[in-house]
């Protein structure tokens, strides 16, 4: 008989711990609970749902106090989340249904963690949620940590969603990064999202560099490689260098099918340059995406229908194609109703 332990490290979540556990209750047959240091009300929120709650002494890596909650595990499966973490009802009422099936050793599941104006999802990631409790169930990294996936792999089409209500420390992450260096070289890993944290600080030529040195490793993951050079794409797109933007973007091609994402920003160099035939080609060819469910990288949602139908109006109206314009724009108009697409209408008519 399959049994789930949920096994979470919490810091001061008064706000949202609750809501999180709501979600997921009655599904877990055992809740486990690792405070890192709170001085708020988490502890007597935890005590609701369960008398399994541990103290950790907060050492700066995410994995240790991890690997510490799932040491206390005492079920068949391991499933984790984030206190500001939601288990929609419909993901919840899987989870308890197949439970009794369940025979995979890692189940992964959709990660959505940004959401427009109406709810719908526009960035998120496959990630590993349920872990067959074994030995190989182990954290790495000291920061944005992960299990590596082992054995038999299943991907399932529903959603964990992240909502926070506070902001989290946004120099916490960069700072254990720079802690970690002062010791030793970055893993590829690491190293990766240390240059991700460089271009969310805003530290553009520095994150070029350090993710220049990421795709150089032969290693390395290539969902994080393209990834990697789409975001160098966008520092020189801010330094404005147009070839160099260009460049890391076409390279990119040669490791993988286009994604919608890298389309449109190619597609949105030519616009720029009024070469709106060859736009043209490049929004066309992100609409023509349609595998946001297998890719296992970032799917950012809105450069697969609205954003290239709504370029691809503007540039059917500056080739003189009225009729396509308004329809590209109406087509639009149904992945999100924006004041663009109003305004387009509007000007169409």
């Amino acid at each position: 008989m399959n049994t789930i332990s949920l096994c979470m490290i919490v810091k001061n979540e008064e706000l949202t711990l609750e809501r999180c556990l709501k979600s997921a209750c009655f599904f877990c047959d055992e809740i486990i609970i690792v405070d890192t240091g709170s001085t708020d009300q988490t502890k007597e929120i935890a005590k609701k749902f369960t008398n399994k709650i541990y103290n950790f002494e907060w050492c700066n890596d995410f994995s240790k106090a991890r690997n510490f909650a799932f040491s206390k595990a005492t079920s068949t499966y391991i499933m984790w989340l984030d206190a500001d973490d939601v288990v929609p009802q419909k993901t919840a009422n899987f989870i308890q249904c197949q439970k009794p099936t369940f025979c995979a050793d890692v189940y992964m599941f959709k990660y959505n963690t940004n959401f427009d104006r109406n709810g719908n999802p526009t960035f998120g990631f496959y990630r590993e949620r349920i872990i067959k409790n074994c030995k190989n169930a182990i954290w790495q990294g000291a920061v944005h940590e992960c299990i590596a996936p082992f054995g038999k792999i299943e991907k399932i089409n529903l959603s964990i969603i992240h909502n926070k209500i506070k902001p989290h420390d946004t120099c916490r992450n960069l700072n254990i990064y720079e802690n970690i260096k002062q010791t030793r070289p970055l893993t590829p890993r690491e190293q990766y999202y240390y240059g991700r944290e460089l271009f969310d600080h805003k530290q553009y030529k520095s994150a070029i560099s350090a993710l220049s040195k990421f795709v150089k490793n032969k290693n390395a993951w290539t969902e994080n490689v393209i990834d990697a050079y789409y975001i160098m794409s966008k520092c020189y797109n801010i330094l404005q260098n147009q070839n160099k933007e260009l460049l890391c973007l076409l390279k990119t091609l040669a490791l993988d099918k286009p994604r919608a994402n890298i389309a449109c920003k190619i597609g949105d160099i030519f616009f720029t340059q009024k070469n709106y035939t060859v736009a043209k080609y490049w929004y066309t060819q992100a609409t023509n995406c349609n595998d946001t469910d297998i890719l296992d990288g970032f799917v950012e949602n809105i450069y697969y229908n609205y954003y290239p139908l709504l370029q691809l109006s503007c540039c059917y109206y500056y080739l003189g194609d009225l009729t396509n314009a308004i329809k590209y724009n109406n087509k639009a108009s149904c992945f999100l109703n924006t004041e663009a697409t109003k305004n387009n209408k509007k000007f169409y008519k």
